[in-house]
């Protein structure tokens, strides 16, 4: 390697010439390209339509252009009941809203989608390598690590599954509220497009309501303005009645919770979970049989409580045995490096490439999670008696924050490897943001 090299790469990201900025953000954007084109070969997208995604997505999307309703038919899912509050609905609307402009052929809409959200991942970069302090090669490392990860990459580049547009939108988020130095009217839209992100997560993903609320509180103890964690409340709000409205619509009941909420926690802790799960998929339980009610179910409400009720009944009867599987499911979420959730019984987690590339990633990524984690308690404990005006006691407050909340949902329920996906680049960005930190004190300091 060059001096000059050897200079660029020891360079803070914020020092970078615009010229250089330029050429790494061209980089990513073919990244992105390359990504879509293998994906496309991967899945033989060409000549697909949309309605033969999985994930539920597919069925949901040839009910809505054939009967104009947000309703799967009976049968479906489950013998009698129709679903309407079981998937939320950003992902429908918006591979039909593409559709309509690139016509009924997944590889074009998977195209779209992966440039429109690819967009937040080049927006979330380019803000980091415009204001981050630390050194460039830090900056690739970190960030390269997801980028790279074999399982990261698979699902970002997804067209029927949420973590191929929650990734994308958290890692915006994050770097909009720890990178960003935007001031005056600057703010506006600031307020406005971490707004809009802590919507689109609500219509994405029901474990996500949580976090949205926490963002606004943990921005106004940051910012010292309760006028922004105002507007963000309003906004999460807003999108939080709005999905109320829908399912109300829809499914004949105001609420955000999910009507497949029961039927998940049910497959998540009962008699079955600890021969399953985590090694195979828990919906090899609905193939099996393993779970059919011993009555009749009116609609999809009824299923959901019914499904929750046994599952209740499992935890009072067996206390022992959810905690060992709560254990399970922790030690996927912060611990596991192999494949998790595989779509058969008898498959091995070593017989297919892409579980053997994943695992050197996932090894690297959990040093970089409790490193991370560590970090953020060492903060937390550092800057107890000033938290009220320490800035890195609130953005480690952030980042333990949104494992928690995240977390929390995949502990009672489960969690496979794409769960964990969404926590990559914050955890990249949190170890970034320490590393400025750290910059920017020792320059002070100087």
């Amino acid at each position: 390697m060059t001096e000059g090299q050897n200079i660029l790469l020891a360079t803070p990201a914020n020092e970078l010439s615009c010229r250089t900025r330029g050429w790494l953000i061209a980089g990513l954007i073919a990244y992105l390209l390359l990504g879509t084109a293998v994906m496309d070969r991967w899945q033989h997208r060409g000549g697909q339509s949309i309605r033969d995604l999985g994930f539920g997505y597919g069925v949901l999307i040839s009910a809505l252009e054939d009967s104009g309703e947000y309703r799967v038919p009976p049968g479906v899912h489950y013998p009698g009941v129709a679903f309407s509050a079981h998937r939320l609905p950003f992902i429908p609307y918006f591979l039909i809203a593409l559709k309509d402009v690139a016509g009924d052929d997944l590889r074009w809409v998977a195209l779209a989608k992966c440039l429109l959200f690819g967009g937040l991942l080049v927006s979330a970069v380019a803000l980091v390598l415009r204001t981050a302090r630390a050194p460039l090669w830090a900056v690739l490392l970190l960030l390269g690590v997801g980028l790279t990860m074999p399982r990261w990459a698979l699902n970002v580049f997804e067209v029927g599954l949420e973590e191929g547009y929650n990734i994308t939108a958290l890692t915006l988020l994050f770097a909009l509220l720890w990178f960003d130095d935007s001031v005056g009217r600057a703010r506006v839209a600031w307020l406005l497009t971490v707004g809009s992100l802590l919507v689109l997560l609500l219509f994405l993903k029901s474990s996500m309501i949580y976090w949205c609320l926490a963002v606004p509180l943990l921005v106004g103890l940051r910012r010292r303005d309760w006028r922004e964690a105002v507007g963000l409340f309003l906004m999460v709000g807003a999108g939080l009645y709005a999905l109320a409205a829908f399912n109300a619509r829809h499914s004949g009941r105001f609420t955000t919770g999910s009507s497949w909420e029961g039927w998940n926690l049910y497959k998540g802790n009962c008699v079955d979970t600890a021969t399953t799960y985590p090694r195979y998929s828990l919906d090899i339980l609905d193939y099996e049989g393993k779970v059919v009610a011993d009555r009749p179910l009116r609609d999809e409400w009824d299923h959901n409580a019914y499904f929750r009720q046994r599952a209740l009944e499992f935890i009072r009867a067996h206390p022992g045995e959810f905690f060992a599987n709560a254990a399970r499911k922790a030690w996927v979420f912060y611990g596991e490096v192999r494949a998790t959730g595989l779509a058969q019984r008898g498959e091995s987690r070593y017989a297919r490439p892409e579980y053997l590339l994943q695992m050197p990633w996932m090894l690297v990524f959990r040093v970089m999670l409790w490193a991370a984690i560590f970090l953020a308690l060492q903060a937390l404990w550092r800057t107890r008696r000033e938290y009220w005006r320490s800035e890195a006691f609130l953005v480690a407050l952030a980042y333990l924050a949104f494992l928690a909340l995240y977390s929390a949902f995949h502990v009672i329920g489960f969690a496979y490897e794409r769960h964990v996906m969404p926590v990559v680049m914050p955890t990249a960005l949190y170890l970034l943001w320490r590393w400025s930190d750290n910059a920017r004190r020792a320059n002070d300091f100087s």
